[in-house]
Order: C-alpha cells, then sequence, then structure tokens
C-alpha cells in the first residue's frame, strides 16, 4: 500500500512550483465612514455568528438586482454563493469546472487564474482546439474576439466564466444575455477595489451554481458576517 506522502506527491510537486501570487498593493481606499459604523452595528445586535452558508440573503439579492439592472441577465439569489474575494471564487470555478490535465480557453491576462489550473493540472491556452473544458474571459477582452468565441461556444459543452472583478472596462455586454449560453455562464465579481480587505466576492448563476457553493462550502464555510453587512451598505450608498 503506498503511503499517504507518495499518493500526495504529484500535487505536492504542483504546489511546490507555484510562483509567489502576492503582490504588493498601494494606494488602498479609505473606508466610508458609513460602511464602518454598519460594521459596528452589525457586531452591536449580534452578527457574529456563521450566515446562511451562500451569504446573507439580502447581499444575494442585491446581486441578483445588479445583475439585472445592469446587464439584463436574469439570475435568482439562489444561485449566488457569496465568496471570500475574487480569488476565492476563481479557485472554486477553476478546479471544479475545468478538467484535470485539459486546457482552459483564455484570450486574455490568465495571471489571475494560473495558480488553480496548476494545481489542477490544467493548461492555459489562448486558441481553439478539442480538449477545452472552459472559456475565461473579462469584459478588457476585446469585444469581437468574446463574440466569435461565444459563438463557438454554442456548439460546444465548455464552461463560461466571466470575470467583472478589476476589469478596466464596464461595457453592457454579458455572455448570459444569450439564452442559449446561461445556463453555463458563471459570474465572478467582487468588492475587492473598493473594500480591501474584507474579502467580499461572488459567484453568480449556471447550471452548477449549488456544486460550486458546495466547494466553496468546503473551503471557508461562509464569508464573515460583519464583512457582508459592511458590504451591503457600501453597494447600496455607492452604486
Amino acid at each position: 500500500m503506498q503511503s499517504p506522502q507518495t499518493l500526495s506527491s504529484p500535487l505536492a510537486e504542483r504546489v511546490a512550483a507555484l510562483d509567489d501570487l502576492c503582490s504588493p498593493r498601494t494606494g488602498d481606499p479609505d473606508v466610508p465612514a458609513n460602511v464602518i459604523e454598519a460594521a459596528v452595528a452589525a457586531l452591536a445586535r449580534g452578527e457574529t455568528h456563521y450566515t446562511d452558508r451562500p451569504g446573507i440573503p439580502e447581499f444575494r439579492a442585491w446581486v441578483a438586482d445588479h445583475l439585472r439592472e445592469r446587464y439584463a441577465v436574469v439570475v435568482d439569489p439562489a444561485e449566488v454563493t457569496i465568496t471570500c474575494g475574487s480569488t476565492e471564487a476563481r479557485f472554486v470555478t477553476m478546479t471544479l469546472l475545468a478538467e484535470a490535465g485539459g486546457a482552459v480557453l483564455c484570450p486574455g491576462d490568465s495571471s489571475r487564474i494560473r495558480g488553480a489550473l496548476h494545481i489542477l493540472g490544467a493548461e492555459i491556452i489562448d486558441s481553439i482546439r478539442e480538449d477545452i473544458s472552459l472559456l475565461y474571459i473579462s469584459p478588457d477582452v476585446y469585444r469581437e474576439t468574446s463574440i466569435e468565441l461565444l459563438q463557438h461556444a454554442e456548439e460546444t459543452d465548455w464552461w463560461i466564466v466571466y470575470d467583472l472583478s478589476f476589469a478596466k472596462t464596464a461595457p453592457p455586454f454579458h455572455p448570459a444575455q444569450n439564452e442559449r449560453l446561461a445556463s453555463r455562464v458563471v459570474t465572478i465579481d467582487s468588492l475587492s477595489a473598493a473594500l480591501p480587505g474584507w474579502r467580499l466576492g461572488w459567484m453568480a448563476g449556471s447550471a452548477a451554481a449549488l456544486r460550486l457553493r458546495a466547494g466553496k462550502q468546503a473551503i471557508t464555510i461562509c464569508t464573515t458576517a460583519v464583512s457582508q453587512w459592511a458590504g451591503l451598505e457600501w453597494v447600496r450608498t455607492a452604486t
């Protein structure tokens, strides 16, 4: 019988080969006073325990409303899971939806998914080939390129991850506006730019929503209650 150390050595080797994924942050914005007050109020009323596993209902409802109002994309709040920032959302979607040893198509910046896919043993590519299981795009990918790839995705079983977090552009376009793709599109976003350190992100939509939620729960159970109530105050007053 092989020892646990022997069995885990391929994964251990992949983890050991990871580059330093942490980059120094500079110029983080100050947290608005009303957001801090909302966090204090949450503590005062006893919001110090585990939340509903997928996140507080009010925050999940806001995410669903935001997608509908901004992108005309209909997502049920039950298909929204609040995560510990977009980093956790990307890790969960990559490791659960991409195939180990397969390929992930990423026509843009792949730096934020490289670590998770390295652990999975998946390859990042920038052109179409047979073994693709997932397409990862963001609003910063050239629009015509995204449309061409999404048209190809209509005839495949690719999962599609649309990452809005840290995007430099914000067009009203969204791949889930296509009804033929909507069940395979996961939207990722976060408040990391506005509230760094509060670890607030989310995954929304797709037929895999419950599976992704279970994956998040296996990692961190739920996102801190105080952060969620503070984040809810921020989105209500800043957007």
